[in-house]
């Protein structure tokens, strides 16, 4: 899977092309997923007997639930803050689905309706950082144009 700063990066790309106001909702919903999966390394680090399977919980519909459990939170409009919470979630798994995995594994996208892989196999693993680094001059370039207004000196 991309790693965090990959997620952050296109949270971020996303945030600023559609300009939105918080984009912190939107790199926060990029996280929950992968922060929602570290529940299980704590409980193992800690000793503590595994009740739950929480790799449920880097799933679409889990993530989507906290989001939408996490949003009362904010001091913003609820709708607004569950909408760009989700698009940063959602912005996670085209991510993660893009990748290449040795063995027949994926993402759960329908859990808990089906137990299905999806996998589109673009990206090895170890190619993140070229992903990284490709976001990050994508993200670059964004906010020289915005900082410049070079689309409308371009245009007239």
């Amino acid at each position: 899977m991309p790693d965090l700063m990959t997620h952050l990066l296109i949270a971020l790309i996303l945030a600023e092309l559609f300009n939105m106001k918080k984009k912190s909702l939107v790199v926060l919903g990029a996280l929950i997923p992968d922060i929602l999966g570290k529940f299980q390394l704590i409980l193992f680090y800690l000793g503590i007997p595994q009740f739950l399977f929480f790799g449920s919980f880097h799933t679409p519909l889990m993530s989507i639930l906290v989001g939408i459990l996490v949003a009362p939170l904010f001091f913003y409009d609820n709708f607004k803050t569950i909408v760009f919470i989700n698009i940063g979630v959602i912005s996670h798994f085209v991510a993660d689905v893009a990748l290449r995995h040795f063995n027949d594994t994926g993402m759960m996208l329908l859990f808990p309706f089906s137990m299905k892989n999806y996998s589109l196999n673009l990206i090895w693993p170890e190619q993140s950082l070229y992903v990284l680094f490709v976001t990050f001059g994508i993200y670059a370039i964004i906010k020289i144009i915005k900082k410049y207004n070079l689309i409308e000196t371009f245009i007239s």
